[in-house]
């Protein structure tokens, strides 16, 4: 039973997370102002040197990893039989995740000392993604 309210949650976040980072993808490529509900300026984020890895914007990353672990939790669902390697593949990605979230957060604390609320969310969101996927590789 507990299996399943981790599986729910895990599909409810990740597709949170998707639409969070499909937002800041929708509004970057439109060129369209971010509306930020904190003090700060989004924009000093997503619009600095640190809004891409190599020639690949945040925002896409974000929106792929969000349709992996989607994916993921979907083909553990259809496949049960995958359940154990899918789990552990799930908590490997939402891990690497949690880890390229928290450079990110800190390069906005101590780097751009501004903060993006959407790119906030996306890392709360990762991080719950992956104690969820703790939960189900332990459950």
């Amino acid at each position: 039973m507990a299996a399943v309210v981790f599986v729910a949650s895990f599909l409810v976040l990740a597709f949170v997370g998707f639409l969070n980072a499909g937002y800041l993808l929708w509004k970057h490529y439109r060129n369209q102002p971010l509306v930020c509900p904190l003090t700060h300026d989004c924009s000093k984020v997503t619009e600095s040197p640190f809004a891409q890895l190599l020639p690949i914007r945040n925002e896409v990353l974000g929106t792929v990893f969000y349709v992996v672990v989607l994916l993921g939790i979907i083909g553990t669902i259809v496949f049960p039989a995958l359940q154990k390697w899918g789990h552990l593949f799930l908590s490997i990605t939402a891990g690497s995740g949690v880890i390229f979230s928290g450079i990110l957060v800190y390069i906005q604390a101590k780097v751009i000392k501004n903060y993006c609320f959407y790119c906030l969310i996306s890392a709360f969101v990762t991080l719950l993604l992956f104690v969820n996927s703790l939960a189900l590789v332990f459950s």
